[in-house]
């Protein structure tokens, strides 16, 4: 656990393709104490671990909407990457490690074209799911759980965010 910061780096640097920087966080817990934390903003990185912190500078990163996929189904075409956060845990013996990675999006179209968009995806792929406010919750084909929360944001623009959490 005490280097995984430093392994995390060549992660997030496969990323990187100049333009608009999308913020990009990880954070890993462990039940033994061995705490980490990965930032990238604006072109500079930090990581802090347990005998471990430091800052650098390095190109941005843009994620895009095909950049992001739960068990299949895309974002919306033409979707921006707001925020793009991933926690994790690790826990001793068998037990089952937890993890979360969260998306903030915004989308080119109105709500009823985004909703329209998921909810044809989530049947393709199979996925059990119910409309949960103006978004959807369920259970990918493999298992692990996702929340989607949509809301309206003026004239042909969406915000969203994707909550998923491993099987």
């Amino acid at each position: 656990m005490r280097r995984l910061p430093l392994l995390l780096l060549p992660l997030a640097l496969a990323a990187c393709d100049g333009g608009t920087s999308t913020p990009v966080t990880i954070d890993v817990k462990s039940d033994d104490g061995d705490n980490g934390s990965f930032r990238m903003e604006n072109g500079t990185v930090s990581i802090k671990g347990d005998g471990f912190q430091g800052n650098f500078r390095v190109p941005q990163i843009r994620m895009k909407a095909d950049d992001v996929d739960l068990d299949g189904v895309k974002l919306y075409p033409k979707s921006e990457i707001a925020g793009f956060h991933i926690t994790g845990s690790d826990k001793p013996g068998k037990s089952k490690d937890g993890g979360k990675v969260l998306i903030d999006f915004t989308s080119p179209a109105s709500l009823a074209a985004v909703q329209n968009w998921f909810r044809d995806g989530f049947t393709r792929k199979g996925f059990k799911f119910a409309a949960k406010g103006d978004g959807f919750a369920g259970t990918t084909s493999d298992g692990g759980t996702f929340t989607l929360d949509l809301s309206a944001d003026g004239g042909a623009k969406v915000k969203g965010r994707m909550e998923m959490a491993g099987s």
